[in-house]
């Protein structure tokens, strides 16, 4: 058991890092596109108006100087990203990153200098990514760490980066000893990928395809491209400046980069998307029309922006052989142009975009014969998943006899579905997401229904170790990611949604008539906009308004049935007798005091009137352990209301009249 939990957490880790390496590698499209605009600019200028028009020259150095310095500074950017990526966008822990990462450089000069080291140490994206990973650690643990009021200055966030300075000094000392050979072995390691051949034909790209394909089902193919990416190889450019990795040699010129990022050109362009012409052609009738659109989106977002997971997960798990032949192929497709030796670089990944990036940088090889290596790996593709959908009866989308469509959920309740599907929030210990999964590690993965989450549009639901899961949304995922968070943090929310569409069908309300709403509580009258939380300020879940409770009892702000009590006493729901349904939330994140500093005095089912005594509160424990204290009342079913207007503002006692709402 021991070795299984050990196991499943590195896998998480790692996982996590290659989420994190998400956020500074988007970075690189647009960098890469400053080099190419000024390559371009410098061709179609020539030489001599640059030397006669100073501006122009300037600013076509500037546009180069400015792209590459990203790819010069990579480490550091992965650092701050993978710290930021690691802590949930904690801005401290991105400080002490970058604290880290020049003092480890620094460091690490000088136990080279001590060592009479031919060549410095040089670690790359991996000092960043390291430094990241123990900056979030460090931030993680020590955040919240008190010191005697002397150096009381220097508590809780402050002393993260202090620590940081500390340990990074430390680490620097001990891989100055143990870095060298690490280096020594990973350069040789690059250089035999790049060197590899059988029968004369070169393998680096190859193998790189294939192994970016083989882990894309355990999400760690970002971890595995990356050495290649950032690490592989270096340039010493005319100027002195050395380059490391495929990707920043390129863009500085070196004649030899980019033989093993122009590997996945021919499966992105042309052999997944003619996959997924098969997958259509091979559909049942009355399903073509529905995997007809998907299809086609998922091809058109694998040609442009060379995402692959849409078109991958459609086939991953219904016909694994399928896969073994996607990858098999992806292999034949990096042997192939390196064979015909084309040089390709990346940005973002292999896609039309970086491809005519590549062209307008001047450094591409070859770049010709992408079309005829793509054609016949598009050819292959196609025959193969055509011929063994039907000889081996695969169910690839739109072949399943009972397939029916795809729920329709708005995307609000849509998030309520996923979570519901997830085994609830209970079930849920992190969520994250990268460009087009959801990434969580739950409790119990056997409390994920993967049959609903398909049949809420996710492609691919993949267990990874023991407690994580990758659900497939493609581009909506980061945003059902933020939504599933607030409903995370606000479990009424999924209540009332379900309440809401339970009900509807059965209750007919009230039209033309005004309902009039009380202040709850003895308070300053505020605008939701002014409540520090996006589900309320956004009008998420409703409109109304939201009140500075001075003190006193909780009363009700309407008449009608207190319909709900949640189990912490922190949010009451109510409908009135228009039949609105109506919230009551006290204070914010206060579902985490789970009950503590609140005593109901009325219970769900019971008739209210405006004034009603509802809730008695220790407001002092509020302020002190939740997030605020700002209380909110608000209309959850809008669609029935015409309009709503605030009667008064300022300071207001409980039970008076504060907002009148017209159906």
């Amino acid at each position: 058991m021991k070795t299984k939990k050990q196991s499943g957490g590195f896998f998480a880790v790692l996982q996590k890092v290659g989420k994190s390496l998400m956020l500074p590698v988007s970075v690189l499209p647009a960098a890469g596109l400053m080099v190419a605009l000024s390559r371009i600019i410098e061709q179609l200028a020539g030489p001599e108006l640059l030397a006669s028009n100073a501006v122009l020259d300037v600013f076509v150095k500037v546009l180069f100087s400015g792209g590459l310095i990203v790819f010069e500074n990579l480490p550091l950017i992965f650092a701050v990203g993978v710290a930021i990526g690691f802590t949930a966008g904690e801005a401290v822990s991105g400080l002490a990153a970058v604290v880290g990462y020049v003092v480890l450089i620094k460091v690490l000069d000088i136990m080279s200098l001590a060592q009479n080291l031919v060549d410095p140490i040089n670690m790359g994206v991996f000092s960043g990514i390291i430094i990241g990973i123990i900056a979030a650690k460090i931030y993680q643990r020590y955040y919240k760490t008190k010191l005697h009021p002397v150096l009381g200055f220097f508590e809780g966030k402050r002393l993260v980066p202090i620590l940081m300075v500390v340990v990074s000094i430390l680490l620097g000392v001990v891989l100055g000893f143990i870095w060298p050979p690490i280096q020594n072995g990973i350069n040789a390691l690059g250089q035999m990928a790049i060197d590899a051949e059988i029968f004369g034909f070169r393998l680096g790209g190859a193998i790189y395809a294939f192994g970016n394909r083989a882990l894309i089902p355990t999400g760690l193919h970002h971890v595995f491209k990356t050495p290649f990416t950032t690490q592989f190889g270096t340039f010493v450019a005319a100027d002195g400046q050395t380059y490391v990795g495929e990707i920043a040699r390129f863009f500085a010129g070196d004649p030899t980069a980019g033989a093993i990022t122009a590997a996945e050109y021919p499966l992105k362009i042309f052999g997944l998307p003619a996959a997924a012409l098969a997958i259509y052609l091979r559909a049942l009738p009355k399903n073509k029309k529905a995997i007809g659109g998907v299809m086609l989106t998922a091809a058109l977002t694998s040609i442009i922006t060379g995402i692959t997971e849409p078109i991958e997960f459609a086939f991953m798990f219904v016909a694994p052989i399928l896969y073994v032949v996607h990858i098999s192929l992806a292999f034949v497709g990096g042997l192939l142009m390196n064979l015909f030796q084309v040089r390709l670089t990346e940005t973002f990944t292999s896609s039309l975009i970086d491809y005519a990036v590549s062209i307008t940088t001047g450094n591409a090889g070859n770049p010709w014969a992408l079309l005829p290596v793509g054609l016949v790996i598009g050819t292959l593709y196609f025959l193969a998943f055509y011929y063994l959908i039907k000889k081996l009866d695969l169910k690839t989308p739109g072949r399943d006899v009972e397939e029916g469509a795809k729920a329709a959920v708005p995307v609000t309740e849509k998030a309520v579905e996923v979570l519901k599907a997830l085994g609830t929030e209970k079930n849920i210990v992190a969520i994250d997401a990268c460009i087009t999964r959801l990434r969580l590690e739950v409790r119990d993965t056997k409390k994920v229904d993967k049959n609903r989450l398909k049949a809420l549009g996710s492609p691919g639901v993949l267990e990874v170790g023991t407690s994580g899961i990758q659900v497939i949304f493609g581009t909506e995922a980061e945003g059902l990611k933020d939504e599933i968070k607030v409903l995370m943090e606000n479990p009424e929310t999924v209540k009332l949604v379900e309440k809401t569409s339970l009900e509807d069908e059965h209750r007919a309300v009230a039209t033309g008539q005004e309902t009039l709403m009380a202040a709850p509580v003895k308070g300053q009258m505020l605008d939701l906009k002014e409540v520090p939380d996006a589900l309320f300020s956004e009008k998420m879940i409703g409109d109304g308004f939201a009140m500075d409770p001075m003190e006193g009892i909780v009363v009700s702000p309407v008449k009608g049935e207190l319909a709900h009590i949640f189990d912490t006493n922190h949010a009451l729901a109510f409908i009135t007798e228009s039949g609105l349904e109506v919230l009551l939330h006290i204070g914010i994140d206060t579902v985490k005091m789970e009950g503590r500093g609140f005593k109901r005095l009325a219970t769900p089912g019971q008739k209210v009137d405006i004034g009603t005594p509802l809730m008695e509160v220790d407001w002092a424990l509020v302020k002190e352990e939740a997030k605020s204290s700002i209380t909110e009342v608000v209309v959850t079913n809008m669609d029935v209301v015409k309009d709503m207007n605030i009667l008064r503002e300022g300071m207001v006692e409980p039970g008076l009249e504060v907002l009148s709402v017209r159906q």
